[in-house]
């Protein structure tokens, strides 16, 4: 300490530095309280121009979780909305009210001011000051869609709340920058210092920050950065170990709704999507099938030929389903020797022929070592008030009696 004191003492350089710092601050000061008033203005209107760009990142997350009916995914993002800088509350009202959700402070049915807790409850208000009591706000609509629709389907409405304190606290901040790049122009080296770090760091960064902006939140991707360099450097470290956090998460992903064996889905993913057609079957009215269908006599194969047989078996099977379904069709691997295809939008008559279109496909199919074999399935549609348990065993005694009454047949029951 008393070393870095002497170098001050005995550095002119240092002196000036002061001196001139300590003038431009004054008169900084003086000019900046003069230009308050229409930075304020300038301020608000960016301030609401970013609130604005906000849908873009975040719409996507809200419209599914309000299609699926997950509160906490919808929670979670809200919560995100919140903690940005320039939210002091949020709103979601969906359309038939089973979304409903608001955080902060919000306005209510008689334009006043409400807040609520990060959980959605009412609380006492918790900022004071100047600005706190003025809202203004910005709406956009939820709107879901979907390969199976030709048109959006309204969801409901999200409204965003900022403050007039929010907009007075970024002048004030606005105000300290000021001084600060002020002093910097001032004295060259301070100006070559900050172009260099703003063209080495800034904007990669801000680069950075803008490609994670643009990320698909449901399927995120590796990203790159123009740097001016190729030596390794914490941009660069800071870069690969996002990249390997990405690819790590995908992977995860990937793994936990996939069969290791024949990639395609597997039971969890199955039970997911399950319960997503049951609901939106619920809400549109409309109708989806379920088709289980099971490998006749593969324990004789595993008997006979090995289990390593039997593998490649289910995996050409798995092919064969996938290969054959339409795109919007859901195939999986319910367990064992068991798959399942959740049929979309679909009657009960269409189901059908899906099933006898894939069971005469099968029986024509040579597979490797053991030739042809065949398979029995189970066909039922979910079209009204039921769990989708009952709907599940329904399908399953379909294929119980396809089985009993010879195989290499589908039965059905609704």
């Amino acid at each position: 300490m008393n070393t870095l004191l002497k170098r001050f003492r005995q550095s002119i350089a240092l002196h000036l530095l002061t001196t001139i710092f300590s003038v431009y601050f004054l008169v900084a000061v003086v000019v900046t309280v003069v230009q308050l008033y229409k930075e304020y203005e300038d301020t608000k209107a960016k301030f609401y121009s970013e609130i604005q760009t906000l849908p873009a990142t975040f719409n996507r997350g809200i419209v599914d979780s309000v299609w699926t009916y997950n509160k906490e995914l919808l929670h979670s993002i809200l919560l995100g909305m919140h903690n940005l800088p320039i939210v002091v509350g949020i709103k979601v009202e969906s359309i038939d009210h089973k979304m409903d959700l608001q955080i902060g402070a919000v306005l209510n049915e008689k334009n006043e001011i409400t807040y609520y807790d990060s959980s959605g409850k009412v609380t006492q208000q918790k900022e004071f000051g100047f600005g706190t009591d003025t809202l203004f706000k910005h709406e956009f609509p939820i709107d879901y869609t979907g390969a199976a629709f030709d048109h959006k389907v309204p969801l409901g409405q999200v409204t965003l709340y900022s403050n007039n304190q929010l907009v007075f606290d970024r002048v004030k901040y606005g105000f300290i920058l000021i001084l600060i790049n002020s002093i910097i122009k001032t004295i060259a080296l301070w100006f070559i210092i900050y172009y260099f770090i703003k063209k080495y760091l800034g904007q990669p960064l801000k680069e950075f920050t803008t490609k994670i902006h643009k990320q698909d939140v449901q399927s995120p991707q590796a990203i790159d950065l123009n740097i001016y360099w190729t030596d390794t450097n914490e941009l660069l470290i800071l870069k690969d170990s996002y990249n390997q956090m990405i690819q790590r998460l995908n992977q995860h992903k990937i793994l936990s709704i996939t069969d290791k064996l024949t990639g395609l889905f597997n039971r969890l993913k199955l039970d997911e999507t399950l319960n997503d057609e049951f609901n939106r079957s619920n809400r549109f009215k409309n109708s989806f099938g379920i088709i289980i269908i099971d490998i006749d006599y593969f324990k004789k194969v595993n008997d006979t030929d090995g289990h390593l047989v039997g593998d490649q078996v289910l995996i050409h099977f798995a092919k064969i389903l996938k290969d054959n379904i339409r795109k919007v069709d859901v195939v999986g691997r319910w367990g064992g020797e068991e798959f399942m295809i959740i049929s979309t939008e679909t009657d009960f008559q269409g189901t059908v022929k899906i099933a006898e279109s894939l069971r005469e496909i099968i029986s024509k199919y040579e597979f490797p070592t053991i030739g042809n074999i065949s398979a029995s399935f189970g066909v039922t549609i979910y079209d009204g008030d039921e769990n989708i348990e009952k709907v599940i065993a329904r399908a399953d005694s379909a294929l119980y009696q396809a089985k009993k009454n010879g195989r290499n047949r589908v039965e059905s029951k609704c």
